[in-house]
C-alpha cells in the first residue's frame, strides 16, 4: 500500500471507533510526523512511512488473534491498542547524514555521504508508558488498554520488570497476543534497509 492509502485506512479504522475524544487523537496524529517516520532507526520498517505501515500491520494481525484465541475484545479496543501501541514513536525521530559505503559485498569500498535515521526524544519517558500517557491526555483508556499498550514490549523491557509483565499478561492474556502481533510485523513482514543500500548489498528482515 501507498503511504496515502495507509493513512487513509488508519484514520478511517480510528474514526469507526465510538470512543469519546477520537477526533483529537486522529488530529494530533495528523499534526505530527506519524504518517511518515519510520518505525525504527536500525531494525524493521526504517523508512519513511514505516511507524504508520508497522501500525497498521500490528491490527490486522491482532484483529486476527482476537477471534482466534476468542478474547472477547471489542473492535474499538483492537484497533485503539493496535493502531496506536507505538504513538509514542511520535516527534521522535530525526535524520541526519551518514558516511556509507555503497559497494558491494566483497568490492573496494565506495563511500558516499547518505540520510539515516537517529532519534530526537523530546518526551523521554519510557516506551509503552509513553504511549499511555500521550494517548490519555486525549481519550480515556480502559484498564486492559492500558495494560496490553503498556507492555507490549514484553522480554524487550529491562529486566527488573518482567515480574510486572507476567501480573499483566496474566491479568490481560490479550496483551500477549498484541506483544506477538508486535513481533509477527516486525520480523516477518517488514523489512530493514542500511541507508544507501543497493540491489548488490544484503537486504535482511530485521
Amino acid at each position: 500500500m501507498k503511504l496515502e492509502e495507509i493513512k487513509n485506512k488508519i484514520v478511517e479504522l480510528l474514526n469507526s471507533t465510538e470512543r469519546k475524544g477520537m477526533s483529537r487523537v486522529i488530529k494530533y496524529l495528523e499534526d505530527s510526523d506519524f504518517f511518515e517516520a519510520p518505525a525504527s532507526t536500525r531494525y524493521h520498517g526504517n523508512y519513511k512511512g514505516g511507524l504508520a505501515e508497522h501500525s497498521l500491520n500490528v491490527y490486522e494481525i491482532f484483529k486476527r488473534e482476537n477471534k482466534i484465541y476468542d478474547f472477547g475484545l471489542s473492535d474499538d479496543t483492537v484497533k485503539i491498542t493496535a493502531l496506536l501501541h507505538d504513538i509514542c514513536k511520535t516527534n521522535f525521530y530525526t535524520t541526519y547524514v551518514k558516511n556509507v559505503n555503497i559497494a558491494g559485498v566483497g568490492e573496494k569500498p565506495v563511500w558516499r555521504k547518505m540520510p539515516a535515521y537517529g532519534v530526537n526524544d523530546l518526551f523521554p519517558c519510557g516506551h509503552g508508558e509513553k504511549s499511555v500517557a500521550l494517548l490519555q491526555r486525549l481519550i480515556p483508556l480502559s484498564k486492559e488498554e492500558i495494560l496490553m499498550i503498556r507492555w507490549h514490549m514484553g522480554g524487550y523491557e529491562p529486566s527488573q520488570n518482567y515480574n510486572n509483565i507476567s501480573n499483566a499478561w496474566n491479568m490481560c492474556k490479550a496483551g500477549v497476543a498484541l506483544h506477538t502481533a508486535d513481533l509477527e510485523s516486525s520480523y516477518i513482514l517488514e523489512t530493514h534497509f542500511e541507508p544507501g543500500e543497493n540491489s548488490k548489498q544484503m537486504s535482511f528482515k530485521a
